[in-house]
C-alpha cells in the first residue's frame, strides 16, 4: 500500500506578452523591477490608503480587509490558517541575462495566482496596462523607464501543456479563463517522474533558475542541502494550501485505511527526505539586491543558482512536493521572481 497525499491547491499561471515600444533597461536580475512595477500601479491607480500607507502607518485595517490591492500585495494574516504570512501569488520575470531590450523586441512574465478565487485577475491586468504606459526597469538618461505594449495574456498548465488565452492579440477584453493547475495532475505527473527516475538510477538534477534562499533557524543557507529544500518547499505549500486553497493537506492509505488523515511532515516527509544525497553540486551563490517599497528600503534578494544533482533510494513520497514546489516557487523574495526550480532525470 503507498501513501495517498491530497494538497487541495490550484495555481493559475498567467503570462503576458510583451513588446518594448522603446529601449527597456534592466538589472541582470529582472524580478524586483517586475515586481516594483506592479505593486506601484495598483497602490497608485486602486488603493489611495494603500499609496499613503507607511511602515509605521500602515493602511487601516478595515479597508485592507475589503480593498484586493491590499490583500494581494500585503494580505492580513488569517490566524486559524496558522503557519507563515504568504503572498497569493507569485512572479516569473524574464530570465535571460540581458540588460537592454530594443524597441521592437518582444518579452514576457508571469504572475501565478494562488486559489480557486480569480476577483484578482482585473486588477492584475490594469495593473499590465499601467506597468506598459509607465514604463518598466532602469530609468535612463532622460529619467524614463521604458515603455511597452501588451499583445496577449495567456494562461499555460505546465504539467499538461494545456493553454487559454485571456486576452487575444488586437483585442482589450480580458477573458477570466484559465489553464488552472491541481492536484491530481500534480500527482499524476509524480507518478510518471518516478518512473522516468527508476530508469535513470533515481538520479534527479534540480536547476534553480533564480536566486533561491532558504531559510535555517532565522539563517541562509548557502548550499542546496536536500533536507532544508524538501522542507522549506513543503512548509510554504502547507502554508499556500491553507490559506488560499481547500485547507491543511491530508493523507491516508489507498485501498485499505482512512482517508483524510492530517499530515504529518515528522511522518509523511522527513524520513524520505533524511534519505536525499546531494551528489552533484554546480550552484554558486547570486547576491543579488533590490527595493522594497514596503519597508522603504533596500532588500537583499540574493540566493543560489544553478543546477544540482540528487539520488534518493525511493522518490515517490517526495515527488508531489517536488512538483508543486516548481509551481508555486520556494524560499523568500517570491513575488520579486525567486525561488524558480526546473527538474529533470538527466545528469
Amino acid at each position: 500500500m503507498t501513501s495517498h497525499l491530497h494538497i487541495p491547491l490550484t495555481v493559475h499561471h498567467l503570462t503576458f506578452h510583451c513588446r518594448a515600444q522603446e529601449p527597456v533597461l534592466w538589472h541582470p536580475f529582472k524580478g524586483s523591477a517586475v515586481r516594483g512595477a506592479f505593486a506601484g500601479v495598483l497602490q497608485r491607480t486602486f488603493c489611495p490608503e494603500g499609496r499613503d500607507a507607511s511602515p509605521n502607518q500602515p493602511a487601516d485595517s478595515l479597508h485592507a480587509a475589503v480593498c484586493p490591492v491590499c490583500q494581494l500585495l500585503s494580505m492580513p494574516q488569517d490566524e486559524e490558517a496558522g503557519g507563515d504570512l504568504r503572498r497569493p501569488y507569485a512572479v516569473r520575470p524574464p530570465l535571460d541575462d540581458r540588460t537592454r531590450y530594443t524597441a521592437g523586441e518582444p518579452f514576457a512574465f508571469t504572475v501565478t495566482l494562488f486559489g480557486d478565487n480569480l476577483a484578482y485577475l482585473p486588477y492584475l491586468a490594469l495593473g499590465a496596462e499601467g506597468m506598459a504606459a509607465g514604463g518598466i526597469g532602469r530609468k535612463d538618461e532622460r529619467g524614463r523607464r521604458g515603455r511597452f505594449t501588451i499583445e496577449s495574456i495567456t494562461s499555460t498548465n505546465p504539467l499538461t501543456n494545456a493553454t487559454a488565452i485571456l486576452m487575444k492579440p488586437g483585442e482589450r477584453m480580458v477573458h477570466a479563463v484559465t489553464a488552472a493547475v491541481h492536484h491530481e495532475q500534480v500527482a499524476d505527473a509524480a507518478a510518471q517522474l518516478a518512473d522516468r527516475l527508476e530508469a535513470n538510477d533515481n538520479r534527479l538534477t534540480i536547476n534553480f533558475a533564480t536566486p533561491t534562499r532558504l531559510i535555517k533557524r532565522q539563517g541562509k543557507i548557502s548550499t542546496p542541502e536536500p533536507f532544508q529544500l524538501f522542507k522549506n518547499a513543503a512548509l510554504r505549500i502547507l502554508d499556500l494550501s491553507a490559506q488560499f486553497g481547500g485547507g491543511r493537506p491530508t493523507t491516508g492509505l489507498q485501498g485499505n485505511g482512512p482517508a483524510g488523515q492530517a499530515l504529518e511532515l515528522k511522518r509523511d516527509l522527513f524520513p524520505y527526505a533524511d534519505a536525499v544525497a546531494l551528489v552533484k553540486d554546480e550552484t554558486r551563490w547570486w547576491d543579488v539586491s533590490g527595493y522594497s517599497g514596503r519597508l522603504r528600503q533596500a532588500q537583499r534578494l540574493g540566493g543560489f543558482v544553478g543546477r544540482a544533482a540528487y539520488t534518493a533510494p525511493d522518490w515517490r513520497p517526495l515527488l508531489p512536493w517536488l512538483l508543486w514546489a516548481a509551481q508555486v516557487q520556494i524560499g523568500k523574495n517570491t513575488v520579486k521572481g525567486c525561488g524558480l526550480i526546473e527538474f529533470s532525470c538527466s545528469g
